[in-house]
């Protein structure tokens, strides 16, 4: 069940298969992140949408996943070209690559509650790969 909600989540942000990943959430699951808090499947897929708009030939990995009881913990790599602007960052049409971890909370193979950790620095970096 776990294994599946991971390989739906980065398959359905790289196939940019938005009602995928929304169908993953619980109407009511909270999305934590820079942004505040979210609400459900339409939260989560606003953030992955802006991210996918600045590198929109962006490609999710994840590196490492494990779980205990509810909770998943994905480490994942991005690599794409940084075309827009993200945050405060501005566009440089140069490759990025960069890393980050998502915590997935589930509960009868939905998920309930989100939380995200990116590392913002090889975006912010003149030289990036």
């Amino acid at each position: 069940m776990k294994e599946r909600i991971v390989l739906e989540w980065f398959g359905g942000c790289n196939r940019r298969d938005w009602d995928a990943i929304k169908a993953l959430y619980a109407e009511d699951a909270v999305i934590h992140g820079k942004e505040g808090i979210l609400r459900g499947g339409d939260g989560v897929v606003t953030v992955a949408k802006k991210w996918l708009t600045a590198i929109p030939d962006g490609v999710v990995t994840p590196v490492y996943s494990t779980c205990e009881g509810e909770v998943i913990v994905v480490h994942w790599r991005m690599e794409g070209t940084l075309k827009g602007s993200i945050r405060d960052i501005a566009a440089t049409g140069k490759k990025v690559v960069f890393h980050g971890l998502t915590c997935f909370r589930c509960r009868n193979q939905t998920v309930v509650e989100h939380w995200a950790a990116v590392d913002y620095r090889p975006l912010t970096q003149e030289v990036c790969v």
